[in-house]
C-alpha cells in the first residue's frame, strides 16, 4: 500500500513538472517550451515568487503576437536561466504613463528587468511599443547574444516627447540593455529610434567594478536615430553603442569592440548636451574601444562631442577606430574624441567634416600635459574649422614621444596640426599622394596598425574589408607641383584625377566637372559636390573651382582629339585622330548650350567668329554617349 501511494505521488509530481509552461523539463536537451503570452506570464510569476531558474533552459517555440503589457519579473528578482529565442519575436506594449512614477531604481520598461550572472538570452527579437524604452533588458549581469530590438517609437511626435520630459524629468533610454553590469552583450542590433536625457543605442550605462567581470559589448550595431533632450538636465549624454557612465575598473576595463553606429543624433532644449559620441558618450573609467566605426552625423547644442567618444577619462584606450560622420557642435568637438584626460588614442582615422564654435580638431580637443595624454599614428582627411589634428587653448610643450606621427591631408583639410600650427614629428600636413598607396615612407609614418593598398588611404587594421572604410579611403588627387604649391578643396584650378580602386563609382551634383575614368575635367566655376559610392555607401567631397585651365594647342586631350588654334579667333580645327564621334556640342563656361554640330569626317572646321571672348567646352558624342570633353579659348 505504501509503495502504491508513493508511486501515485511520484506520478503526480512528475506530471506537475512536465505540465509547466508548454512542456519540457527545463534541461539543455529538453528545455521548457514557451508558446503563448500565458507561458511568459507564468515565467514572470515564478520569478516574483523567488525562483531564479538557475541552470534551467527555455525555448521560445513561435512568435508571440499577443502584446505583452508587463515585463518578465522585476528588478531584484533576476532571471538566471537560459532563454533561447530561436529567432522568434515577442510583441511588447508597455507605457510609462501607466505607472504613478517612473523609477530609476525599479526598471520596468523592458522585457527582462534583470538578468543574473548565470543568465543567457539569445536569438530573440522584440517589436511593438514601449513608451520610454529600455530595450530587452534592464540590468544585465549575464550574457545577451544575437538579439534585435525592432520597437517603434514616438520619435517624430514632438507633443508626446514634450509630455515625457515635462512629466517624468530625466529619461534613460536604450536599445538592448539599460545597464550592463559586468555582463556581455554581443552580436545584437538596435533598429529602434531612441529618445531621452541619457541614451545608449545598445546600453545606456556600462559598468565594471572590482567584484565583477569585465563588461563587454562586442559586434553590436545601432541603426536607430537618437534624440537627446536636455531641457530639464544640463549635461545629458548619449552614444550610438554606450551612453552615459561607462565605468571600468583598473585591470578590468569595459571593452567595446567591433561595434558600428549608423544612427544620427538630434537635440532639443536650451541647455547643452555634454558627452555625446557616435560610439560612446561619457566615459569616466578604464575603457577600451577597439575596431569601432561611426557612420552617423551629430549636429546640435553639444559640448564634448566626438565621432567615436564624447568625454573620455581615466585610462581610456581608443584604437583602430574610424569616423565617417560629420560632427558639429559648440565646443570641444573632434572627429574621434571630444575632450578628456588620461587617454591613449592610436591608429584612428577620420574622414568626416568637423566644426564647432570653439576648439574643434580632426582627431579631438584638449591635451592636459605633455606626458598625460597619448595620441599617435592617427590620420585625418576631413575638413575642420579649427585644427587638423588637435585643438588646444593652452600653450603647451608637445612631447613627440606621446603626441607623435599624426598626419592630415593638407589638400583636403585647410587648417593645420595642433592649435592650427603644424608640429614636426607630432602633427603634420602631407599631400594626398604622400598619404596613399603602399610606399615604405608612408608605412614608416603611420606604423603597422594600418592596412595599406595602392590607390587608397590606409585603413585601420581590422576594418579594411568594410565597404564604407573602402569608400572613405578613396582619394581625390588634386593637382600639385610641389609640397608648397598645390590645389586644395577650396581653391581648385586644374584638372585632377580620382581613385577607382575597389570598383567605386563617381558622380557630380552641379555639372561643373565631368568624369572620364579617373580623369576629372573642370567645366565651370563655383562649388561642386563630388560623390564616390560603393554599393549602399557613399562619401561626399565639396570642392570650390576658382579657375579653369585652358588647353595647349598641341596637346592631345584624353582620347586623342586635337583642337587648334587655341586660343581661336574665327575658326577652330578638329582632328578626331581615329576617334569615333558623330556629334559635338559647344557650351559656355556656365554650362549653357551654345550650338550643336553633326560630325561627318575625321577633320572638321567649326566657325567661332560669332562667339564672345571667353572659355568654351566641346563635348563629343558617339551614339548619345559622351566620348570626351575639350576646352578652348576664344579671343
Amino acid at each position: 500500500m505504501r509503495k502504491y501511494v508513493f508511486f501515485i505521488i511520484l506520478i503526480t509530481v512528475s506530471t506537475s513538472v512536465f505540465c509547466q509552461f508548454g512542456g519540457g523539463t527545463g534541461t539543455n536537451i529538453d528545455p521548457y517550451r514557451i508558446y503563448t503570452k500565458s507561458h511568459i506570464e507564468e515565467l514572470s510569476d515564478s520569478l516574483l515568487s523567488g525562483n531564479s531558474f538557475t541552470g534551467i533552459h527555455f525555448d521560445l517555440m513561435n512568435d508571440i503576437s499577443d502584446s505583452l503589457r508587463a515585463p518578465v519579473g522585476k528588478r531584484n528578482f533576476p532571471f538566471n536561466g537560459s532563454f533561447h529565442g530561436k529567432g522568434h519575436n515577442i510583441v511588447l506594449g508597455m507605457d510609462l504613463r501607466d505607472s504613478v512614477m517612473y523609477s530609476y531604481t525599479e526598471i520596468e520598461y523592458c522585457l527582462f528587468p534583470e538578468l543574473g550572472e548565470d543568465a543567457y538570452l539569445d536569438s530573440l527579437s522584440i517589436s511593438g511599443y514601449i513608451f520610454a524604452s529600455l530595450g530587452l533588458v534592464g540590468y544585465n549581469y549575464g550574457e545577451i547574444n544575437y538579439c534585435i530590438n525592432n520597437l517603434s517609437s514616438v520619435f517624430s511626435n514632438n507633443e508626446i516627447i514634450t509630455e515625457i520630459f515635462d512629466n517624468y524629468g530625466n529619461i534613460f533610454s536604450s536599445g538592448i540593455c539599460f545597464r550592463n553590469d559586468g555582463g556581455i552583450i554581443q552580436n545584437c542590433i538596435n533598429n529602434s529610434d531612441l529618445y531621452g536625457t541619457m541614451v545608449g543605442g545598445i546600453s545606456s550605462e556600462i559598468n565594471t567594478s572590482e567584484d565583477m567581470n569585465a563588461a563587454m559589448v562586442v559586434n553590436c550595431i545601432n541603426n536607430g536615430n537618437i534624440l537627446i533632450e536636455n531641457a530639464l538636465y544640463d549635461g545629458s549624454s548619449g552614444g550610438g553603442i554606450g551612453g552615459y557612465n561607462i565605468i571600468g575598473y583598473d585591470g578590468l576595463p569595459v571593452i567595446i569592440s567591433n561595434c558600428n553606429n549608423y544612427g544620427d543624433f538630434y537635440f532639443t532644449g536650451n541647455n547643452f548636451s555634454t558627452g555625446v559620441g557616435g560610439v560612446a558618450g561619457y566615459i569616466v573609467g578604464d575603457t577600451h574601444i577597439i575596431n569601432c566605426i561611426n557612420y552617423g552625423n551629430i549636429e546640435g547644442k553639444v559640448m564634448y562631442c566626438g565621432g567615436i567618444a564624447g568625454y573620455i577619462n581615466q585610462y581610456t584606450l581608443i584604437d583602430k577606430c574610424s569616423n565617417y560622420g560629420n560632427i558639429s557642435g559648440e565646443s570641444s568637438i573632434g572627429g574621434i574624441y571630444g575632450n578628456g584626460a588620461g587617454y591613449r588614442i592610436s591608429n584612428c582615422f577620420n574622414s568626416g567634416n568637423v566644426s564647432g564654435s570653439t576648439y574643434t580638431g580632426g582627431i579631438g580637443f584638449g591635451i592636459i600635459g605633455p606626458t598625460t595624454d597619448t595620441i599617435y599614428n592617427c590620420l585625418n582627411i576631413g575638413r575642420t574649422n579649427s585644427s587638423a589634428i588637435i585643438a588646444n587653448d593652452d600653450e603647451l610643450e608637445i612631447n613627440p614621444l606621446t603626441i607623435a606621427n599624426n598626419f592630415y591631408d593638407k589638400q583636403m583639410c585647410l587648417s593645420k596640426g595642433i592649435a592650427d600650427v603644424d608640429v614636426p614629428n607630432s602633427a603634420e600636413g602631407k599631400l594626398t599622394t604622400q598619404l596613399t598607396g603602399t610606399s615604405p615612407e608612408l608605412q614608416a609614418m603611420l606604423g603597422d596598425g594600418w592596412s595599406y593598398a595602392e590607390g587608397r588611404y590606409p585603413i585601420p587594421l581590422g576594418l579594411e574589408n568594410d565597404s564604407m572604410a573602402l569608400v572613405a579611403a578613396t582619394p581625390v588627387y588634386l593637382h600639385f607641383e610641389t609640397e608648397e604649391e598645390y590645389n586644395h578643396v577650396d581653391s581648385v584650378s586644374r584638372n585632377f584625377t580620382v581613385g577607382l580602386e575597389n570598383n567605386v563609382t563617381w558622380n557630380e551634383t552641379f555639372g561643373r566637372v565631368s568624369f572620364n575614368g579617373e580623369n576629372v575635367t573642370l567645366l565651370s566655376l563655383g562649388i561642386e559636390n563630388l560623390t564616390v559610392s560603393l554599393g549602399n555607401y557613399s562619401k561626399n567631397i565639396s570642392i570650390n573651382i576658382v579657375d579653369i585651365e585652358t588647353a595647349d594647342p598641341s596637346q592631345t586631350i584624353e582620347n586623342g582629339i586635337y583642337v587648334y588654334p587655341n586660343p581661336a579667333k574665327d575658326f577652330i580645327n578638329l582632328n578626331l585622330n581615329g576617334i569615333q564621334a558623330d556629334k559635338m556640342d559647344i557650351y559656355d563656361i556656365t554650362g549653357r548650350l551654345i550650338s550643336t554640330y553633326n560630325i561627318n569626317s575625321e577633320l572638321t572646321k567649326v566657325f567661332t567668329g560669332n562667339l564672345k571672348s571667353g572659355i568654351y567646352l566641346l563635348k563629343f558624342y558617339n551614339k548619345s554617349q559622351i566620348v570626351t570633353i575639350l576646352r578652348f579659348a576664344k579671343n
